[in-house]
């Protein structure tokens, strides 16, 4: 086991001071000056991460949804700030490089995959996870070859190389793999592929773990230690066409990464909540924010049993310069609401966490100390 860094002492410390009076936020031993740092996954630090990124989710999204829901998993999280979002070479981000800060700690250009500004490739806090012996998973609501998920896994100059994201996550170590975007996986011979050659991503995967194309498939999966569900040829449909909540999958990755007794790294997307503010759509806000923050509370449920499990909470991006304008907490409805934009916005986006090492995301920070403080985490 690798000697936790400079960094990983110093907020493991902070940490520790904190627990004085908040005990809530984790289990951090308590250490005096002078003492050398020997923190490990054992005593510290959190054995399992869990990254959920709700895709444009500013505080307004969150304020839609709490007044439609009543009450939010996402009001249980007790730490709380804002990530400024801006990527290397613009104010306003996209998903690629607000993802590559979040996972690599590093910023690059809008639309790269997590390579750094100079085109350089930068490992990713899933890979690091997979170096140390953790099992590592992705949920996502979109094909898992999109910007985000993408980052985690992959490293290329443009984050519409779908088959050569595709195929650096089947090269990776990666243990659950579950969304949409077969057809990307699939031998152009086959009906929908989009790929250009034969290979066939999905039987290589089908090599180490069960790959099913359905969720009837996925939901009859007994006791497995790995599985892939890719469940349409691009993007799942929207959360009231579904079939599914993202709740229900981020709770059986948990459960299959959880088997792993290293610990585990997941990270699961709300990615719709994007696309409705792309298309300005009040309802489809609200509906994937609640399925958003169900899965959330899902994986507060295993952290809170678990004990030691670290949860954050955050996005990429806002989406939209969504605001809500009026509505009823007692009718839980919002009446109106407006937007300034189609696109992303420079708006600072909410972090929230729980857990072991959680209060180090209390504040404002960049994108990039979610990215370095998850890696300092769990590189030992």
């Amino acid at each position: 086991m690798h000697r936790p860094r400079a960094t990983s002492f110093c907020l493991a410390t902070l940490a520790a001071a904190a627990l004085a009076t908040h005990p809530a936020l984790g289990d951090e031993p308590t250490m005096n000056a002078g003492d050398q740092p020997t923190m490990s996954r054992d005593d510290g630090l959190p054995r399992n991460i869990i990254l959920f990124i709700g895709d444009g989710m500013g505080a307004s999204q969150i304020t839609a949804a709490r007044i439609a829901q009543g009450e939010l998993s996402l009001e249980r999280l007790p730490v709380g700030g804002l990530i400024a979002t801006h990527a290397a070479n613009a104010l306003v981000t996209d998903s690629a490089a607000s993802g590559t800060a979040l996972a690599t700690g590093h910023k690059t250009q809008n639309g790269v995959v997590s390579l750094s500004a100079e085109g350089e490739l930068v490992p990713t806090v899933a890979e690091i996870a997979e170096r140390e012996g953790l099992a590592t998973g992705t949920v996502v609501t979109c094909s898992v070859t999109h910007a985000t998920p993408a980052v985690f896994f992959a490293h290329t100059e443009s984050r519409q190389n779908h088959t050569v994201i595709a195929d650096q996550i089947v090269e990776s170590g990666i243990d659950v793999l579950v969304g949409g975007g077969w057809s990307y996986f699939v031998p152009a011979s086959e009906d929908e592929s989009r790929r250009k050659d034969e290979r066939n991503l999905l039987a290589e995967l089908g090599e180490r773990m069960p790959v099913v194309r359905s969720v009837e498939e996925f939901r009859a999966l007994g006791d497995v230690d790995a599985a892939t569900g890719l469940f349409a040829p691009r993007h799942p449909a929207g959360v009231e066409k579904r079939g599914y909540s993202l709740a229900e999958m981020t709770e059986r990755a948990i459960e299959i990464l959880a088997r792993d007794d290293d610990g585990f790294f997941l990270m699961v997307e709300g990615s719709q909540i994007d696309w409705a503010g792309h298309d300005s759509d009040l309802a489809g806000i609200i509906a994937e924010m609640r399925d958003f923050d169900e899965a959330v509370g899902a994986g507060l449920d295993f952290a809170e049993a678990d004990g030691r499990t670290l949860v954050v909470v955050t996005a990429d991006h806002e989406t939209g310069g969504f605001a809500v304008h009026a509505g009823s907490i007692d009718d839980r409805k919002v009446t109106e609401a407006a937007f300034t934009s189609a696109g992303h916005t420079a708006t600072m986006v909410p972090i929230f966490a729980y857990g072991p090492g959680s209060v180090a995301f209390g504040g404002i920070h960049d994108n990039t100390f979610v990215g370095t403080t998850l890696i300092s985490y769990v590189e030992h």
